[in-house]
């Protein structure tokens, strides 16, 4: 491996400065030779140098800009990484401007956890910049969002725009005449039924139906990661979440729908691009309903929690604010300023859910006493719901035909 040194000493006094200069060049070379690392050359910091004017710094960051010269070295040996900033956030700044040219910094004093933490930074940097470059949604999508949000669109347009997308209107169909539903005749038109599911959870259904197609499952020696019991714990999180939000506010939210069944899309992300050490989370937590350990374990293994990278995906794809927000804040609602009427309501639906289709039982202490006390609901509220979810879930078992 190719490397350069980079040296400067933040001393005033010319002896001392020189004299640290020659230390770090020692130190530098012995760290090369121990290391196998083949040292091209060492840059010095001039006397004029300040600790915010790094003019040798600047032209190697000029240099690796260049075709040429990424080739020419993959890595800058400095002697600690105070020596790039004395400031933390400038350093890191510096360290993430190099990082784009795979050009990787090593600190000659870098102790176990200054180790640890860089690669932390780096892994967690990198995942985030692999969802940058996601697929863009499909024009379908876009054209159904735009239909829903303009309060003079028909049903008939809606169903115009449906209808070019054979698949999307098989599924919609299936899911009207699905035995959730219950509907004694059978619905042979798109027109008739949006209006029987409504607009907004039209809308829910071509996003969650789209980005399955996006995120199909990938065929590897070891497969996790439950895509069917992911979208039925979706569909059932979306319908619970809608019945909720209207028992607690005597209204309906036209995001709901939409919100909840893309709350877990972190999760997607994470089997999809980091997925062995996704594995390894739910190796360590197979039942997810103890919301803090969940986001330890995925910090520890991915760098990064599914709510996190979620909200990065939301954001790229241009979701609305509201959506973006309750995947961000779903285990923590009342932090989503702004939104936390809905995204309680996503929380309550999400535990709710996890306990009828994981666990079987009802578990009073999963639920966050500070949440409850915001909506007002006690023990007894939270049974019933359970009870009541638990009859509808064994009528969404049709509604897993839907991502097929």
């Amino acid at each position: 491996m190719n490397v350069v040194g980079y040296i400067i000493s933040y001393q005033t006094d010319n002896a001392l400065k020189e004299e640290g200069n020659a230390l770090q060049r020692e130190k530098i070379e012995a760290y090369c030779r121990k290391n196998a690392l083949d040292l091209l050359e060492v840059y010095v910091e001039p006397e004029e140098s300040r600790p915010d004017y790094h003019p040798a710094l600047i032209k190697l960051l000029n240099e690796v800009s260049k075709e040429a010269s990424r080739r020419h070295f993959e890595g800058i040996v400095v002697y600690s990484y105070e020596a790039l900033a004395q400031e933390k956030e400038i350093r890191d700044w510096i360290i993430g401007e190099f990082e784009k040219y795979n050009i990787r910094i090593l600190s000659v004093a870098e102790t176990k956890i200054e180790m640890t933490r860089r690669e932390s930074e780096t892994k967690s940097r990198s995942i985030k910049e692999k969802v940058r470059d996601l697929p863009s949604l499909p024009e379908v999508v876009t054209k159904v969002t735009e239909l829903v949000q303009n309060p003079k669109s028909s049903a008939a347009e809606l169903s115009e725009v449906i209808s070019h997308d054979s698949g999307l209107t098989s599924r919609v169909l299936r899911l009207v005449n699905s035995a959730y539903y219950g509907f004694p005749r059978q619905i042979s038109s798109i027109q008739h039924a949006i209006m029987i599911l409504g607009f907004t959870t039209i809308r829910g259904l071509v996003l969650s139906s789209s980005i399955f197609r996006i995120f199909t499952p990938k065929s590897r020696l070891i497969n996790v990661f439950d895509y069917k019991k992911f979208w039925k714990h979706s569909l059932l999180t979306a319908f619970t979440s809608k019945k909720i939000y209207k028992e607690l506010f005597f209204e309906d939210d036209e995001n709901i729908f939409s919100a909840a069944i893309l709350h877990d899309i972190g999760k997607l992300i994470l089997d999809q691009y980091d997925h062995d050490n996704y594995a390894e989370v739910l190796a360590e937590v197979p039942v997810q309903i103890y919301f803090n350990r969940v986001l330890a374990v995925e910090q520890k293994h991915c760098e990064v929690t599914h709510p996190s990278i979620g909200q990065i995906v939301a954001e790229g794809w241009n979701l609305p604010p509201v959506l973006s927000a309750v995947i961000r804040y779903h285990h923590n609602p009342l932090a989503a300023e702004g939104f936390e009427r809905i995204t309680t309501s996503v929380y309550l639906g999400n535990l709710l859910s996890q306990l009828v289709l994981n666990i079987g039982e009802f578990r009073p202490d999963v639920f966050d006493e500070e949440v409850l006390s915001y909506i007002g609901l006690g023990e007894e509220d939270l049974f019933r719901m359970y009870n009541e979810i638990g009859e509808e879930a064994n009528e969404l078992e049709e509604l897993e035909s839907f991502f097929k």
